[in-house]
Order: structure tokens, then sequence, then C-alpha cells
């Protein structure tokens, strides 16, 4: 009977399964099908608008923003460069050097996003020298030579791209525009970044793009920066640092639900991970994780390649036949995306691999397919070459060609002027009577617009009066709330401090009150402040430690002592904490512990020792131990030593570093207790090294 009962159950499951799955679907359906029919709707009404209007400058402009349009949804017929290219020679004709230079970007654009940098490169340049020398908002320029700093890079001009990254710069500097400052430092850093011998330059560059976009707060710029700092590091084969930045990376694209973000991010762990080899299942599994969220983006360029780097995982731990499969499925792909680097890459790989398994046939026929589509890529660049020499002639010739037509109409404008200024003339007197009478009709209406706006200011005012009152009151209300919300510390605690204080103020103990006041504030301060942190230095945690022993020894007429030692220890300054750790162990140690103690001095310490595996703390007190207060309270259940472990728990599986602790009850000779101690490891990771990171 229970098995037909549980037959029925799972079936019921799956049924339901099934209707979430079929639910899901339609509701993705019916989102891409309405944000497709709105991108139609725009793009009808741009080329609507289009057809209506004449030659001039919102036609150039409404050409450039349909081909982007078009662009945008990957039109396959060539309707988006057709339209680019009419808005350049409508530009052209139309004689506006500002709109001509940007219609000349917009193309440019288009082809870069073909990955065709060949030609977009001239078109960017061409751009920026329109208009370097001429008066028009900086900003264009930046843009334009951003553009072809960036076109020049990935056409491997590296010298010729740091050229136009600077010369934006330079231009963002004087306005102090710092999205460019950013755009344009990442660039140069990318640039050095492919010279050998100036690799070091580029991490500086990298360092100032990035704080420009944290001023910013602009999270995609900090994004791609992490990610251009981990790439500098990975090659620089310094690993540890390197993952750090990819660790900042993917908090950051978490918090953006950044798909594409994430992917990459994953494929930087495992490309960290390959470079090392040390760890290369983790290589393994950082990119089977990129590659499944690039399948789920349909992004199949990315796809081919993290399969390739599987390939190259698999060949390094030897697993030929695996490595030679995954070399087969990039090489697949590669064929149909057309990617010839990819199948040069893939046939040369797979060459070398026959060979190592004697099978030299195969090995022939690999290398031949990676010598062919080699020269394939000679060719295509080749051809490229030719299109760009071939698009910069019939540029200049255009504009040769616009330059003689406009020499004819100066002529032409000069005969004309003459019959104007004539009737130039006569427009001024009538000009000047519809002047005089339209001045004296908007007196009139100013001064009734006068009268009728001073009675309504005064009503204004009062009204404005009433709701900043009332504004100040809620946003008040509001921090008062905040403050209440974030102050989550134990009342008894807090009254009893506020009780001491009130106690050192009547007895007239001005200066202890005082003292006593400032400790008590700062502590307070402190634990707003690292509320809202996941985690904070060491340093900062003993910091709080000694605020809180300090007030707590209120609670001890006499006979107390409070110690650190080893808080000098260097390696705190790498190592970062959950905020308030310490603080339930030594509530525990004063409550349970030192105030029952009345027979001799209470002694409590922290120690900070540096061991093997990282650092260790110890809270060591000589109360009356664990099992005395045991007996007498044993009703009572800490929460906080609860609350604590999940704490610890979730920091284990969030960072790198490991937290362990455990409570040792401390015996005398005679066998009796002796008070407790608690130890508090925190290990680093097995394969990262013990070092500081600037993370800016």
């Amino acid at each position: 009977m229970f098995e037909n009962y549980n037959i029925k159950e799972k079936c019921f499951n799956l049924n339901f399964s099934f209707l979430k799955i079929l639910l899901f679907c339609f509701l993705l359906f019916t989102s891409t099908y309405k944000a497709q029919t709105q991108n139609k709707s725009k793009l009808d009404s741009l080329q609507k608008e289009l057809a209506e209007v004449e030659v001039d400058s919102t036609k150039i402009l409404l050409e450039i923003k349909i081909s982007r349009e078009l662009q945008r949804k990957k039109s396959t017929n060539g309707e988006a460069f057709r339209i680019a290219e009419c808005a350049v020679d409508h530009a052209l004709s139309y004689t506006d050097t500002l709109l001509y230079a940007r219609a000349l970007d917009n193309l440019g654009l288009l082809y870069r996003f073909e990955q065709n940098y060949k030609e977009a490169l001239p078109l960017h340049t061409r751009a920026f020298e329109l208009v370097e020398e001429k008066k028009v908002p900086n900003i264009y320029k930046m843009i334009f030579a951003d553009n072809a700093g960036l076109a020049a890079r990935y056409d491997q001009n590296y010298d010729l791209a740091i050229s136009f990254y600077m010369k934006a710069l330079k231009l963002a500097e004087e306005e102090n525009n710092l999205k460019n400052i950013a755009i344009a430092s990442n660039g140069i850093g990318n640039s050095l970044g492919q010279i050998p011998e100036r690799k070091d330059e580029a991490i500086e560059f990298f360092k100032r793009s990035l704080a420009a976009e944290k001023k910013l707060n602009n999270s995609l710029g900090v994004a791609m920066n992490y990610l251009s700092i981990s790439a500098y590091y990975i090659d620089k084969k310094d690993f540890y640092i390197a993952r750090k930045y990819l660790d900042r990376l993917l908090e950051i694209n978490k918090e953006r639900n950044d798909k594409f973000g994430l992917a990459i991010t994953y494929e930087h762990f495992g490309i960290a991970y390959l470079e090392e080899g040390k760890d290369l299942e983790k290589a393994k599994f950082y990119f089977e994780n990129a590659l499944g969220r690039f399948t789920s983006l349909n992004n199949k360029h990315k796809q081919a390649e993290i399969i390739s780097n599987i390939g190259n995982t698999e060949l390094k731990k030897h697993n030929l036949e695996k490595a030679e499969k995954y070399y087969k499925q990039a090489i697949d792909l590669a064929f149909e995306l057309e990617r010839f680097d990819l199948i040069e890459i893939n046939s040369s790989a797979l060459s070398d691999l026959m060979e190592n398994k004697n099978d030299y046939k195969k090995a022939l026929y690999y290398f031949k397919q990676s010598e062919a589509y080699k020269d394939s890529i000679n060719l295509g660049e080749q051809n490229l070459t030719i299109e760009s020499l071939i698009r910069k002639y019939d540029i200049s010739e255009k504009e040769n060609y616009i330059e003689l037509l406009e020499k004819d109409k100066v002529l032409n404008q000069s005969l004309l002027k003459n019959q104007e200024e004539q009737l130039k003339r006569r427009r001024l007197y009538t000009v000047f009577l519809s002047i005089g009478l339209v001045l004296l009709i908007i007196i009139f209406i100013l001064q009734y617009r006068n009268y009728i706006a001073k009675k309504r200011s005064q009503s204004r005012i009062l009204k404005e009066e009433k709701e900043k009152l009332n504004a100040v009151y809620e946003r008040n209300l509001a921090r008062a709330e905040t403050i209440a919300n974030r102050l989550r510390i134990n009342p008894h605690f807090l009254f009893n401090s506020l009780n001491a204080i009130t106690y050192l103020v009547q007895s007239n103990q001005n200066q202890e009150a005082i003292s006593y006041l400032r400790v008590f504030s700062r502590y307070t301060r402190m634990l707003l402040e690292t509320s809202t942190k996941q985690v904070i230095p060491i340093e900062e945690e003993l910091e709080l430690a000694k605020y809180y022993m300090i007030l707590e020894e209120n609670r001890f007429e006499k006979d107390f002592e409070f110690k650190i030692e080893g808080e000098d220890l260097p390696e705190l300054d790498l190592i970062e904490i959950p905020p308030l750790l310490l603080q339930p162990f030594l509530e525990n140690a004063v409550w349970h512990g030192l105030l029952p103690q009345e027979d001799k001095p209470r002694l409590l310490k922290i120690i900070i020792n540096q061991i093997e595996e990282g650092i260790q703390i110890i809270i060591d007190d000589n109360g009356v131990g664990r099992s005395l207060e045991t007996q007498k309270n044993k009703k009572h259940k800490s929460m906080g030593i609860k609350i604590t472990n999940e704490r610890i728990d979730l920091f284990n599986k969030s960072y790198h570093e490991k937290i362990n602790y455990e409570i040792v009850d401390k015996l005398d000779k005679k066998g009796k207790s002796a008070g407790t101690k608690v130890v508090i490891n925190i290990e680093f990771a097995a394969n990262d090294e013990k070092k500081e990171v600037d993370f800016l």
C-alpha cells in the first residue's frame, strides 16, 4: 500500500513540475515576444519618420540611429551598413564637419561590432582628425579618440592605440570627465599589457581607471577593471592576487545579476588555475561552469574558446582521449562560426597530440589543416587591408569632390548677396515696427503675470515652509529608526553603561564620566559602522574588544585586569573576519566566568599567535569555569554561541580563509575548575601564499 502511495506521490510531483516548466516557458515566450514587438515598433517608427524628412541634420541623425537599431537586431541583409553609408554621404554633402565625423564614427562602430577592425580603424581615425583642431564639444573628441584606440588595439596596432588613448585621456583630464578618464586609462592598460617590455606599466593605468569608476559608482566599469587586473596578475603568474581580484569581481557580478559577467568571471578562474597547473580539477570545474552559462546565453564564440581550454586542461592532465574529444568539439563549432583562428589553434594542438600517440597519419592531416587555415587567416587579413585602403581612397575622393562643389557654391552665393542686402534694408523697417508693437504687448503681459505671481508666491511660500517642516520631521524620524535598527547590542550592557555614566556624573566624577562617555561613543560608532559589513580587519575587531572590556570594567569593583598580546603581528593586516566574532566569547567570559569569581584577582587575556596555517586567537580567563556556571544556570541556553557557529559556517563557505574554534575547560593541579580558554584558529587556503594585497 505504501509503495502505491509513493508512486502516486511521485507522479503528482512530476506532473506539477511539468506544469511549472510549461508556465515558465509560456512566460519566457510572452516576455520575449513583447520585447521583440516593442523593438520592431520602435524601428518602424524611426523608419517612418526618416521617410518624411528632407536631407538635413535631422535626417542624418535618424539614419545613424536606425543603423544602430538594425545592428542591435543583428540584421543579416546589410541594411544597417547601407543606411550608415547613406548617413556618411548625406553628412558630407550637408557640409557639417561634426555631423560628418559622427557619421564616419558610426560606420566604424558597425564594422567594429562585426570584428572587422581594419575597416573600423580608418573611419574612427578620420572622425577624430576632422574635429581635433575644431571648436566642437570635447566629449566628441574623447569618444572618437577612444573608439580609434580600441579599434587599433584589437587590430594589434598597440602603439597607435596608446597614441589615441593618450589624446582621449588628456582631453578627459582637462574636462575632469571621470567616465572618459576611466575608459582611456583602461584602454592604455590593456594596450601596454600586450607589449612584453611594457607590461609592468599597465597596472598603474588599470588602478587609475578603477579609482575613477569607483568615484562614479559604476559597478560595470569596476567589474571590467577587476577583470583586466586579474588577467594582468595571471600573466605575471601571481595567481593568489589574481584570484583575490576575481573574488571581488564575482561579488559585483552577483550583485548586478550580470549573466555574461558571471560567465566570463568563471572562465578567468579556470584560466588562472590552468596557468598555475596545481589544481587542474578546479580549472575544469570553472571552465564547465562558464561553458554552461555561455550556452544559456547562446554565445557560441565563447563556447568554442572554453571547449578549447577544457581540451588544454585535459592535455595537461595527460588525458589524451578526453583532450582529443574536446579539441574536435571546438573545431566543429569553429567551422560553424567560421572562426579560422580557432580552427588553426585546435588543429595544431590535435596534430601535436596525435604525434604523441604515434598516430602520424592523423598528425599530418591536422598539421595540414592548421597550415591551410593559417594561410586563410593571412589571406583574409590582406583582403581586409585592401578593402580598408579602397575605403580610404573613396572617402578622400568624395571629400575632394564636395570641396569643389563648395567653391562653386561660394561664387553663386556672392552674386546673390547684393540682391539680398537690398531686401534686408526693406525688411529692417518692417521688423523694427513689429518689434516695437511686440515689446508693448510683452510689457503688458509681464506686468499682469507679476501681479498674479505675487499672489501665488505668498501661498506657495506658506505651503513650502509647511512641507519643509514635515520633511525635516520625517527625515529625523527615519534616521532615528535606522540607528535603532543598527544598534544591535545587549540592552543590559547598554543600560549598565548609561547607568555607570549617570553615577559618575552624580558623584561629581566629571573627568571619569567624560572619559567613560568618550569610550562608549567610540564603541557604539564602530558598532554602527561595522554592522553593515560582511567582514572587517582583525585590527578593528581587537579595537572593538578593547572598548568593550573598558566599558565592562564598571562591573568589577576591583581586582580585574585585561590584556591583549600579539596585536602588533604584521599578518593581521592580511586577514579579515566577520564583525563582532569575539564578542559572544568575551561576554561569556565576563558574565559567566569572571563576575562569579570572588576568591582571587580576575584576569582576562586575548593572545594572538602566528601558527603555520595562519593566525590563532586565544581568549583566556581565570573565572569559575563552565562546569560551576552550568550548575547554577541549568535553564540558560546561550544563543550567542549558536549564532556565532552559523556565522562561522557561512564565512567558511564564502571565503578562502577558514575559521574553527574550541572551548577548553582549564583545571588546576587538584582537578578543580581554573577558568575557560577559547582557541580560535583562522587558517589560510591550502594553495594560497600569505601576502599582503592592495585592493585599492
